[in-house]
């Protein structure tokens, strides 16, 4: 008699497993997405956020970028790392201009990671050619990463 109650349970049981592996889903929902840039660089005042022009710099000379704003869209705070280096090709290297990032104010020096609040960051950058800096042409590229 109890083999007979374990053959019929475990034929429940295997008519149970089969039942669900036939109904292993009752629907599935797809979803998309399209994600954007969180940080937009900003030369503020400019229809042209892609560069500025110095002009003519002297040696010897400190001169700062036109205000740059980093505009959030993610709505809260994030630290990004800011980079600026001399481009191949440039007249100049390394040792003829210093870079440095600065508030708003242009009293405090920003080091990396830079935090960008929910509302927006304001900097500059501060480009201190050498006594001694070669003459010619400069090109260099400010570049903002997340951290």
């Amino acid at each position: 008699m109890n083999k007979k109650i374990l053959l019929v349970m475990a034929g429940l049981l295997t008519i149970g497993v089969v039942g669900m592996a036939v109904i292993s889903s009752y629907g599935s929902i797809t979803g998309y997405a399209t994600v954007e840039q969180g940080i937009f660089i900003d030369i503020y005042g400019s229809s042209n956020d892609e560069s500025y022009d110095l002009k003519t710099v002297h040696q010897g000379e400190t001169v700062y970028s036109p205000k740059i704003k980093l505009k959030n869209s993610i709505g809260e705070p994030v630290d990004v790392n800011i980079t600026s280096e001399i481009m191949v090709g440039s007249a100049g290297g390394v040792e003829d201009l210093e870079f440095s990032i600065v508030d708003e104010n242009k009293t405090e020096t920003l080091t990396n990671p830079v935090m960008v609040p929910a509302e927006d960051l304001y900097f500059y950058i501060e480009h201190k050619f050498q006594p001694n800096a070669e003459l010619g042409n400069y090109t260099f590229e400010i570049e903002v990463m997340p951290a």
